[in-house]
C-alpha cells in the first residue's frame, strides 16, 4: 500500500495514520529532510576500493514529454534514452559488481553519458582506479565496452563475461524504479536530489553491515 502513494503528502499521511502516529507533521518533515540532504547524500554511498565498476545512466523525467513546453523545472532539458525521449534529468551511476551503487550524479538529460563519466572520473583514484564497464554509448579508450557491429577491429579487452557483469547496474536501476524513483512529482532540484538520495540509501542498506 505504501508504494501506491505517489505524492509525499499522501505518503507521509499514510505513515502517520497507519504506522507511526508520533512522527512530526508533514511541514516539519519536509524542513528536516531538506536540512539533512547533505548528510543523506553522504550516507547513501560509500567510497571503496574496487577492481571493476559498471557505469550507466537512468532517465529522471520531471513531466511527460508532451507537457515539457509548460514545465518550469529549472535546469530540466530535452534528452534521449533507450526508452525514448525524456524531459528532465538523468541519474548517472557507478555500480559494484555485487549490485551496490557506489557513486552517482544527477545531470540534465541532454548531457552525453560519456561527458558526465569524465566528470565523475575525478573521484576515480579514490575508488582504487577500477576498470569501467559500459555500453556502446561509452565507447572510448578508458571504458570497456562491447564492440560495434561494424567495428573493423573489435577491442581485445572485451570479454563475454563483461556483458553479464554489466547487468548488475541495470538490475540496480530496475530496483530503484520499482521502488518509486519516478513516481510522484518534484518541483525543485533539492526535492529531486533528496528523492534520489533516499532511494539509493535504501537500496544500499542491504550491502551494509549494520550490526557493527
Amino acid at each position: 500500500m505504501l508504494h501506491k502513494q505517489p505524492y509525499f503528502s499522501r505518503w507521509w499521511h499514510f505513515l502517520t495514520v497507519n504506522h507511526f502516529p508520533d512522527l512530526p507533521s508533514e511541514t516539519q518533515a519536509r524542513i528536516r529532510l531538506k536540512r539533512l540532504l547533505p548528510v543523506i547524500e553522504h550516507l547513501s554511498h560509500e567510497v571503496q576500493s574496487l577492481d571493476f565498476v559498471a557505469v550507466d545512466s537512468e532517465p529522471l523525467p520531471v513531466c511527460t514529454f508532451k507537457r515539457a513546453p509548460r514545465c518550469k523545472f529549472r535546469g530540466a532539458r530535452h534528452g534521449f534514452s533507450t526508452a525514448g525521449p525524456v524531459f528532465g534529468f538523468k541519474l548517472h551511476a557507478w555500480c559494484g559488481l555485487n549490485g551496490e551503487i557506489v557513486a552517482y550524479n544527477i545531470r540534465a538529460a541532454n548531457e552525453h553519458d560519456y561527458s558526465v563519466l569524465c566528470e565523475m572520473n575525478r573521484k576515480w583514484p579514490a575508488y582504487g582506479g577500477p576498470q569501467q564497464i559500459g555500453d556502446k554509448g561509452y565507447q572510448s579508450l578508458t571504458t570497456i565496452t562491447p564492440p560495434k557491429v561494424n567495428a573493423r577491429r573489435p577491442s581485445p579487452r572485451w570479454r563475454e563475461e563483461f556483458g553479464a557483469a554489466r547487468k548488475c547496474i541495470e538490475s540496480a536501476f530496475s530496483v530503484l524504479v520499482g521502488a518509486g524513483l519516478r513516481w510522484g512529482q518534484v518541483k525543485t532540484m533539492a526535492s529531486l536530489k533528496l528523492k534520489v538520495a533516499l532511494h539509493v540509501l535504501a537500496h544500499n542498506l542491504k550491502y551494509r553491515d549494520l550490526i557493527t
